[in-house]
């Protein structure tokens, strides 16, 4: 067995320890070959050999594949390489691979062939797979993370107390949070068996005289896999599949970190496999689960057995259905498996009848062309209940997608009639004045000329601003939307066969919005995600009365009030991160060898980023601050790759956090004259009013007065920050043209949400009080003036605020605690009142996804 951990090496020196480090991050990297990262390494020992600096003993080594074994992180002692049978993937062991007499697969009736022999440079008989599967184990992967210091300590510790119980959200106003204020995370059970009675039937008994929960143990750690495939080469299709394992009693802030998640094997391509090769791939870890769910002892600082249980299974809709062995979404009899929709359904209000007969959980399992999965052979696995519906795939991925390709896109909403004045420009033209916070995914600039996403974050933002957009696109003079239809184009190449009445349409989609925007909070209550999930109904509903075509997707969005009830918020478990993972991992060079080697390649990097991470938290006492530096470069480097789930999980971090506030690394220290802030001179006076009514103990008096007190010095107060860090969100100002465009923001005073811009960050440094931050900012100025705008009757829903545009209050000081969302804002012109209006959009419900990355923010 592999070491537990890996310690580096005690015994070499920190320069030479240094080198193979250089070595193995030009490779791993570095994108070096191995043969060139060999000849860096020994260019390195060259150079200390003569510098007289290359120790005897212990004597380096001078190959890649030494250094790595010499400092702990060789790859290959964790990554256990199946042969499988090219045919039905049935997976031999290496041990099982030498013994084999013949390569023809042992599995009846399968005419596969294992591999083929020929002879090495010595002229002995080698053995040479077909195809291989490379594995790594679940159960040594969590003895090396309950090695890491401070890790299992971090573990949630989910038995029961007076404020942690299972039905938490039966009360309709509890806000739900993460997946442990849900009624699933109190429901596996531990020391349990599966039977299968002489009739076929299954049951699952107690291994004992009691079968306690998984939260009845200290470690009780629930998991949660997801499966995707995403093409690997350019030049030719090869599709890689990893399986992924999170593990969710980890804080938020931390459980999407590529160190913590579990990768127990990649598929290999270059097709997807079909359910009998899934199967046997899926053997290996899946065994591994059903020990886990009885107990193993991990050789830890603690005598505490450690438990797993597969607790979720989430993946995109075609990967669910295959894990789980039932039939596919395009089914005629069976496309839904939470109930009893059939195909020709999905198209008709039966198909979105919440009050139908209810998702058969048993009934599912009895006669409807489910097959054999491994998942059947975990004591307590439930197909239905555990297996959840995706967000990103189904909603921004599916039901946006249609909207705007199917709905909206090829039904001429957006003609080009009319040319600079045409729908399709209008359409264009706001897309790109938009003013996006700097972390927020922006939105092709021709949207209007090539009409399709890519990416789930940006369908995501385009229902964001649809509201506005729509009504810019379609109003007419009057600023209204007709109650009529846009003009077809005479080069139509097809009529289409629903209603295209603007009115409609926008009163349609509205819902869907709203709908959207309340099931992906962050924070959730089953109140809240009754009326979003009954906005979504809605939206279906309307669409077929205006004989809009819907599809599968919109069906299965019927089914997230179970969903949450069971999981809580969507955003603690949709798939942005398993994705990001997969675009790491499309980063990763390989030699285009099929026959499952680059996928070996692939587990390795995933694999030689744990044991890097590992290293840097164990390294010896004399080590050099070179090799930690040059081990933390390489975690920022993998941070980077992650682009939008840096800030994410900086959100999760500051949630974590007391006053999630977090200030610039590198800032000046210099003390700033407030006198000289603007030029009327209302900052000083401004302050001293507010740091009085902040520390009222101190007594501060004017710098100038003869009043007793302690004097509030204009010069030596105050320094200036560029930006700050709320929840994760970056703040800037307008005094600071860097961060400009993040000076815009939602500010909460007397309990009411207010439009605001941001114009001076301040640190204020008074006598023994610890520093305060706060804001000089400027209220948007709004009144009963400007006009109603159809999305005004669900505003407060769809956080879209109406202000006068460059118009602004008095300038004003607030605590930086004050400050609550970031915002997005468009320009328009008003013809009712012949001014131009800022429209802006709060991103406090859906957790931002950045784009940005900054070295100094990154710990």
């Amino acid at each position: 067995m592999p070491p537990a951990l890996t310690a580096g090496s005690d015994h070499d020196e920190p320069q030479v320890r240094l080198a193979y480090l250089q070595a193995v991050k030009s490779n791993v990297y570095g994108h070096l070959t191995v043969q060139q990262a060999t000849d860096q390494l020994n260019s390195t020992l060259d150079a200390l050999l003569v510098a007289d600096k290359l120790p005897e003993f212990p004597r380096p080594v001078r190959t890649l594949a030494g250094a790595k074994a010499r400092l702990g992180i060789d790859p290959d002692l964790y990554i256990t390489q199946y042969t499988i049978c090219p045919v039905c993937w049935k997976h031999i062991t290496p041990k099982q691979m030498q013994e084999l007499e013949s390569p023809q697969c042992q599995v009846s009736d399968c005419p596969g062939i294992l591999y083929k022999e020929t002879r090495d440079s010595k002229k002995r008989l080698i053995k040479i797979p077909y195809l291989v599967n490379p594995q790594t184990s679940i159960i040594a992967s969590l003895r090396r993370m309950f090695m890491r210091p401070g890790w299992a300590k971090s573990l949630k510790d989910s038995r029961r107390s007076p404020h942690n119980h299972p039905k938490r959200n039966d009360n309709e106003d509890f806000v739900m949070r993460d997946m442990d204020d849900a009624t699933e995370w109190y429901e596996p059970q531990t020391n349990i068996l599966r039977e299968v009675g002489s009739n076929g039937t299954v049951r699952d008994v107690s291994a004992n005289e009691t079968a306690p929960r998984l939260t009845d143990h200290r470690y009780g750690l629930h998991l949660t896999m997801n499966a995707d495939w995403f093409g690997l080469l350019e030049g030719r299709p090869h599709s890689s599949g990893p399986i992924y394992c999170s593990i969710d009693d980890l804080p938020r802030e931390d459980r999407f970190l590529q160190v913590n998640v579990l990768c127990p094997c990649i598929l290999p391509g270059p097709k997807e496999p079909n359910q009998i090769q899934l199967n046997h791939a899926l053997e290996p870890p899946i065994k591994e689960i059903a020990i886990l769910k009885n107990g193993v002892y991990l050789f830890l600082y603690t005598q505490a057995d450690v438990y797993a249980d597969l607790f979720l299974l989430n993946c995109d809709t075609p990967a669910i259905r295959k894990f789980n062995g039932v039939a596919g979404h395009g089914h005629n009899i069976h496309p839904c498996f939470y109930c009893d929709t059939t195909l020709p359904d999905i198209d008709t209000q039966k198909g979105y009848d919440n009050n139908a007969a209810p998702a058969r959980e048993k009934g599912i399992l009895d006669g409807y062309g489910i097959r054999w999965s491994p998942l059947n052979l975990i004591p307590g696995w439930r197909p239905v209940s555990l297996a959840v519906l995706d967000f990103m795939h189904n909603i921004f991925l599916g039901v946006i997608s249609h909207l705007f390709t199917t709905v909206l896109f090829s039904s001429y909403m957006f003609s080009g009639i009319g040319g600079i004045n045409s729908p399709k420009q209008k359409f264009e033209d706001l897309i790109n004045a938009v003013k996006w916070p700097s972390h927020v995914t922006r939105l092709p600039k021709n949207l209007g000329e090539n009409q399709s996403l890519k990416k789930a974050d940006e369908w995501r933002r385009l229902l964001t601003i649809t509201p506005v957009l729509l009504w810019w696109v379609w109003k007419d003079d009057d600023d209204e939307i007709p109650d009529s239809a846009s003009p077809i184009p005479p080069n139509a190449k097809h009529v289409p066969e629903h209603s295209r009445n603007c009115k409609s349409l926008y009163d349609t989609i509205l819902l869907l919005c709203a709908g959207v925007r309340i099931l992906a909070s962050r924070t959730i209550t089953m109140a809240q995600a009754h009326l979003g999930q009954n906005f979504l109904l809605q939206y279906c509903q309307r669409c077929l009365d205006l004989k809009i075509h819907l599809v599968i997707n919109h069906h299965l969005s019927m089914h997230y009030i179970g969903m949450i009830k069971r999981f809580g918020p969507v955003y603690g478990w949709w798939l942005f991160a398993f994705e990001r993972f997969n675009g790491m991992l499309e980063k990763v060079n390989v030699n285009g060898h099929d026959g499952g080697r680059m996928e070996v390649t692939l587990l390795r990097n995933w694999v030689q980023t744990h044991l890097l991470y590992e290293l840097l938290l164990s390294l010896p006492d004399n080590a050099h601050e070179l090799e930690r530096k040059i081990l933390d470069q390489i975690v920022k480097d993998e941070a980077r790759q992650r682009g939008g789930m840096v800030t994410q999980i900086a959100v999760f971090r500051s949630e974590a956090s007391t006053d999630g506030v977090k200030l610039p690394k590198r800032r000046k220290e210099k003390f700033v004259d407030l006198h000289s802030l603007d030029p009327v001179g209302r900052v000083y006076p401004l302050l001293l009013e507010y740091v009085q009514q902040l520390w009222p103990d101190l007594q501060l008096v004017d710098e100038y007065s003869q009043d007793p007190g302690t004097l509030f010095w204009g010069r030596k107060s105050a320094t200036i920050i560029n930006y700050v860090r709320k929840n994760g969100i970056r703040y800037g100002c307008t005094s600071s043209q860097r961060t400009q465009a993040d000076s815009f923001a939602f500010i909460v005073k007397d309990g009411r949400r207010i439009l605001a811009e941001l114009n001076t960050l301040l640190v204020v440094h008074v006598a023994n009080k610890d520093p305060h931050v706060c804001a000089l900012v400027c209220r948007f100025t709004s009144d009963e003036n400007i006009p109603t705008f159809p999305w005004d009757f669900l505003a407060s829903l769809l956080g879209i605020h109406v202000s006068y545009a460059n118009a602004f209050e008095e300038l004003e000081v607030i605590p930086i605690s004050a400050v609550d969302a970031p915002l997005a804002l468009i320009p328009i012109h008003s013809r009712k009142i012949h001014q131009d209006l800022w429209v802006s959009f709060s991103f406090d419900h859906t957790g931002a996804e950045p784009e940005d990355f900054d070295d100094e923010d990154y710990e």
